[in-house]
């Protein structure tokens, strides 16, 4: 029994690879004392590393549902959980962020904080930690990652370009000025916007100043473009895609239209209605105040619908996705900055701007009615869901926070404090064309 014993504590300890075998030698009563010191360290050592390895699973976390929230006069971003409502932590110094965009690797380890002074911030999700900085132009309004994840793309304003940054590194591989020659020569540089990414790797954009959209196929080593349309209407001032990658939109700021093109067929792009009938605008008098450009995302499609912010109007235009018609012009109480659907399609949650700027409306597509305003507190904007939608993030600008509510009952789950919050981008945007 005894040398059993012996036998079984030297081979325990063995196996955790810590102590030698009691040496030849020892007295048969210190060896029994030294195996029990043995067996004790062992132990201690056992517990000791489970606590630690308990203590770092409680803390980790995964990048499917991370809220990442721009903080635009502080110059960095918030990381939060969203599937426990935790703030993980914030990274500053990330450079001008009035009008910043996020957008996220394929794997959402990485996210790419583009500022609208064309900085591109490349940060560690997992570490919470800056990688890299770079510049990359004078003015940006945002960008996107190609379909195969390994470029990140810029829509500047100043140049007038698109700039394809190497993902891994943040080096330009491609500068595509955005630039049109009129037959006499004459050549007009444009903003570029609504830059969206497209299955088979292809990147869609408009130009603001010379009316055009282009494709640029990014699985070519050039980067070339293969398509042009001129001529879509006046002003293309955003864009979207649908979340199947089939239809492109370009908003126009001075056409009673949008332009579509069908990514299907690449033919045309074609006009498609803003306004319900005919005289729909009557005399003009419900136009309104342009107090800030809305923006268009895949985020305004939900199922068959597309509701969409009217220019200068207070609606809510909605469109049958099948044919382009418009279904119905839904009032609201003020002009829509953006039209979010949470991810069962059946609520759109509508950001007012200007007039009634801290309200938030929420539309039922299944009557096309609004069905409740409310609003969360001074400075709404940017409601973004949880990926399975049973939460909605909203920053409150003038309030220095962020605020979380409950999409059914509408009661607010928790906040945040943050500087000068604005935009939120879930992770899950990582796996979906446009964002």
């Amino acid at each position: 029994m005894q040398k059993l014993y012996k036998k079984n504590i030297q081979g325990s300890c063995r196996f955790i690879g810590v102590f030698k075998p009691v040496p030849a030698g020892f007295k048969r009563g210190y060896a029994h004392k030294w195996a029990a010191t043995i067996l004790f360290a062992c132990f201690s050592l056992l517990i000791f590393s489970k606590a630690i390895a308990f203590a770092a699973d409680k803390d980790a976390y995964g990048t499917a549902s991370l809220m990442v929230i721009v903080e635009r006069e502080a110059g960095s971003v918030i990381v939060i959980d969203s599937s426990r409502h935790k703030l993980l932590g914030r990274i500053s110094n990330l450079g001008n962020l009035i009008h910043a965009t996020v957008k996220f690797s394929k794997d959402a380890r990485f996210a790419y904080v583009i500022g609208r002074d064309a900085s591109v911030s490349k940060i560690d999700l997992l570490k919470l930690k800056l990688v890299k900085k770079v510049r990359a132009g004078d003015d940006s309004v945002g960008g996107v990652m190609t379909q195969d994840g390994k470029y990140v793309a810029l829509s500047n304003y100043v140049p007038g370009e698109v700039r394809i940054l190497d993902a891994e590194t943040l080096e330009t591989v491609k500068i595509i000025p955005a630039e049109r020659e009129y037959p006499d020569g004459k050549k007009i540089a444009a903003r570029v916007v609504g830059l969206v990414d497209a299955p088979g790797n292809l990147l869609v954009f408009s130009m603001m100043d010379n009316d055009g959209i282009w494709v640029v196929d990014a699985g070519k080593k050039d980067f070339p473009v293969t398509k042009k349309f001129w001529d879509i209407g006046e002003t293309p001032y955003d864009g979207l895609i649908t979340p199947d990658g089939r239809y492109y939109i370009s908003g126009l700021l001075n056409s009673n239209w949008v332009g579509l093109l069908d990514i299907w067929d690449m033919t045309e792009v074609k006009r498609i209605s803003t306004i319900k009938t005919k005289d729909a605008r009557g005399t003009g008098e419900d136009i309104v105040p342009l107090w800030k450009i809305p923006h268009l995302k895949g985020w305004a499609i939900a199922g068959d619908y597309a509701v969409i912010p009217a220019i200068k109007r207070e609606v809510a235009l909605v469109y049958n996705i099948r044919d382009w018609s418009i279904i119905k012009e839904v009032p609201l109480v003020g002009t829509a900055l953006y039209t979010v659907a949470g991810p069962d399609g059946r609520y759109v949650w509508v950001d007012l701007v200007g007039k009634n700027g801290d309200t938030i409306q929420v539309i039922d597509l299944k009557t096309l009615e609004v069905v409740k305003t409310f609003s969360p507190g001074k400075g709404a904007t940017h409601p973004q869901f949880t990926p399975k939608g049973d939460a909605v993030y909203i920053s409150l600008m003038d309030e220095y926070k962020v605020v979380v509510y409950n999409p059914v009952t509408f009661e607010k789950i928790t906040e945040f404090p943050a500087e000068k919050p604005s935009g939120i981008f879930s992770t899950e945007r990582a796996h979906k064309f446009g964002m």
